[in-house]
């Protein structure tokens, strides 16, 4: 950082990002990019702030940032009118609630975690719904365009028993009009309010309860950690885990409740303490929907019942049918629900943790590649004085590097985020690919550096497996198919890789790693593309 001359005036980062109409993060980009100076940590140095916004990179920069918001916005004052219009002139229901989602911007759908519900996904999800339901109450808490709503009446439950919520107004109306077209009849129930409030407020529980609800809807971090608390979800503060919570508590004895929700539910290690919640239910089935509109995620229903457990869930994911045991996902890792993994993958991987192992989880230590903040300016593709190799991810082969296509100054001080430099000059060290479906990772014993779409682990002296004992057998075909089965991502992360297990022993019996013995060690064999325990 420069020094602070005397007179030199300052501005905090926070009031910049303010004023400019920017995250903080982003001023401190651009603070490592050189265009803004930080004499002090925090602050700003007022002249450069000045030149900033007059100089035409800065005027370039924010005019790129404008243009790419104003691009996704929608005037919402207008558009409810327009919905309003549709309404008084008695136009289809669902036409109306397809465009209105049609109409969102989608910045505005991202932050209020809106993706309504293809009616395909919601008659499959009511297919669990069995038996007479007149006289049953229904539950929607957020309700958006009515999908689940409309299911309801056409299944049978009578509209003074159905009850639902959406903080949208437009919503609101529109799951109005759709009743009204349905049955000539208001409905009383469906009512604007927040869920999550007026959850508190609700005397009477239901008997069942669908719902798509807002998934990672941007709240304030004191809101979450409220409803954290009300409803016990710990960790789990995800907008999708605080409203199943609440239904949760909603749910009669014995009643039913569908939910679909993000992929990231049934994996993501932030939340276990909800899936750690859901187990203490009798658990129905999973269904895997893929992608649908602009999700880049796929999607996933749950359809559970507050009742006795009966152990086993009916599982669908790409076409295939089959059942897991709910106390599956009491032993696997972080609780994960990897209910896409049938039934006799699942008894593989529930046999390769009742062998004798090691995790690395509190037996390594750990870093991040290196990230320049710059690489356009800092990476060289010659070398040059001074300069030594750096690798990236895919660089890394299960042979070693590849030859290098970059290099950087062995002075790292224009970095932004650098690990301790005695990880990379570490006399032996395990490097992997960060964006992988499958683990590839490499023995390095040349002190290389390597970029942040890599990552590194060295394991403690006491570990019974070398590194080089590690990388191997982390490259074998069989714990790339653990991995998936088990964790199911496109990323290879510490906290996943920690809990893999490592089967020390096998060394007792061979001297270097070969995957066929492995295998026989295992006493496992190749079957049809997975694995399977020989008899």
């Amino acid at each position: 950082m420069d020094s602070v001359k005397e007179n030199e005036s300052l501005i905090s980062i926070k009031d910049v990002a303010e004023q400019l109409g920017v995250s903080v993060p982003t001023i401190k980009n651009w603070i490592h990019e050189g265009l803004l100076r930080s004499p002090l940590k925090g602050n700003i140095l007022y002249t450069s702030f000045e030149n900033f916004v007059s100089d035409s990179i800065g005027v370039t920069k924010l005019t790129t940032r404008a243009n790419k918001q104003n691009k996704d916005v929608h005037d919402h004052i207008e558009l409810s009118k327009h919905i309003v219009d549709l309404i008084q002139n008695q136009q289809c229901g669902k036409t109306i609630a397809n465009d209105y989602e049609h109409s969102l911007s989608e910045s505005y759908r991202n932050k209020e975690g809106i993706y309504y519900t293809p009616q395909h996904i919601v008659d499959d999800m009511f297919q669990s719904i069995e038996g007479n339901v007149s006289n049953k109450t229904f539950l929607e808490p957020c309700c958006g365009g009515g999908n689940f709503v409309v299911a309801a009446l056409k299944r049978g439950f009578k509209i003074e028993n159905i009850y639902a919520y959406d903080i949208d107004a437009n919503a609101v109306a529109i799951t109005k009009h759709r009743i009204k077209e349905l049955t000539g009849k208001a409905c009383n129930h469906i009512v604007c309010e927040d869920f999550l409030s007026i959850s508190q407020k609700i005397s009477h529980k239901f008997d069942y309860i669908f719902t798509n609800p807002p998934w990672g809807k941007k709240l304030p971090k004191a809101d979450k950690n409220k409803w954290s608390n009300i409803y016990h979800t710990g960790n789990s503060v995800d907008t999708c885990s605080l409203f199943l919570a609440a239904s949760l508590y909603m749910l009669k004895e014995n009643g039913i409740l569908g939910f679909l929700l993000p992929e990231s539910f049934y994996f993501v290690a932030s939340f276990e303490d909800i899936r750690k919640k859901v187990l203490n239910y009798n658990v129905l089935k999973m269904a895997n929907y893929g992608k649908f509109g602009n999700l880049l995620t796929k999607s996933h229903s749950l359809i559970l019942s507050n009742a006795p457990l009966n152990g086993k869930i009916d599982c669908e994911s790409e076409n295939q049918k089959y059942y897991r045991n709910q106390l599956d996902y009491n032993v696997l890792p972080k609780h994960i629900f990897n209910f896409t993994t049938n039934n006799e993958d699942n008894n593989v991987i529930s046999y390769l943790y009742s062998l004798p192992h090691h995790k690395l989880q509190n037996n390594a230590q750990w870093a991040l590649g290196i990230v320049t903040g710059d690489n356009k300016h800092i990476l060289k593709t010659e070398k040059e004085e001074n300069c030594v190799p750096i690798y990236r991810g895919q660089d890394i082969t299960k042979n070693g590097f590849s030859l290098p296509k970059y290099f950087i100054d062995k002075d790292l001080s224009r970095c932004q985020q650098v690990a301790p430099i005695s990880f990379y000059y570490a006399e032996e060290k395990v490097v992997y690919r960060f964006i992988s479906n499958r683990i590839i990772c490499c023995c390095d014993r040349r002190q290389s550096l390597i970029l942040n779409s890599a990552n590194l682990f060295i394991v403690n002296e006491n570990f019974p497996l070398s590194n080089r004992q590690v990388a191997d057998m982390l490259n074998s075909d069989l714990m790339s198919w653990l991995f998936r089965h088990i964790f199911n991502t496109h990323k290879i992360l510490r906290s996943d890789l920690e809990q893999l297990p490592l089967f020390h022993k096998y060394y007792e019996h061979y001297t270097v790693f070969n995957e066929e013995n492995f295998l026989t060690y295992l006493n496992l064999e190749k079957h049809n593309g997975t694995y399977r325990v020989r008899r």
